[in-house]
């Protein structure tokens, strides 16, 4: 039968057909879309995660290389007769505070709690000198930024003793 001569009832439900038809696959384009937009939220989201990894580990290897910089110049004072090797690694550790604004470094809190509530003596008795001494100086560091007055803790060197 032509279409001309179809009842009315069927040429409704055709182009209802048809706009169901033509909805859905605009609802499969705009959700095709919206799954587009959040895989591309998830990808600008793992960039920026990404990004403050890079930036905390250069920052944790600049304050590691400071540290060993700060340990060699407290090495060289206490240990050089040369006075001009010993000014210059107080020189040195005058600008490395300027730059870090007297701040501790990150870390210095932890030894400083266990120097407050470890067993000192023993824990320090397991490591090699160089360790007790950035353990000890992450301590003093820390001890002088909570109280700038403060002299040397006593003995928190000592294996010098």
């Amino acid at each position: 039968m032509p279409v001309e001569e179809m009842p009315r009832d069927i040429k409704s439900l055709r182009a209802q057909l048809r706009l169901a038809q033509q909805h859905a696959h605009r609802a499969d384009a705009e959700r095709a879309e919206m799954e587009a937009q959040l895989h591309t939220a998830k990808a600008d989201i793992a960039r920026a995660r990404a990004s403050a990894a890079r930036t905390h580990a250069e920052a944790v290897t600049t304050q590691a290389a400071l540290a060993q910089v700060r340990r060699l110049c407290d090495l060289t004072i206490a240990a050089s007769h040369r006075v001009q090797a010993i000014e210059q690694a107080q020189d040195t550790l005058a600008v490395i505070d300027d730059v870090t604004e007297g701040q501790p470094l990150p870390g210095d809190a932890a030894w400083h709690s266990v120097w407050l509530h470890g067993n000192w003596r023993y824990l320090t008795k397991q490591m090699s000198t160089p360790e007790r001494e950035h353990a000890a100086d992450a301590v003093q560091r820390y001890s002088s930024h909570l109280e700038p007055d403060e002299p040397e803790i006593d003995g928190l060197r000592w294996w010098r003793d």
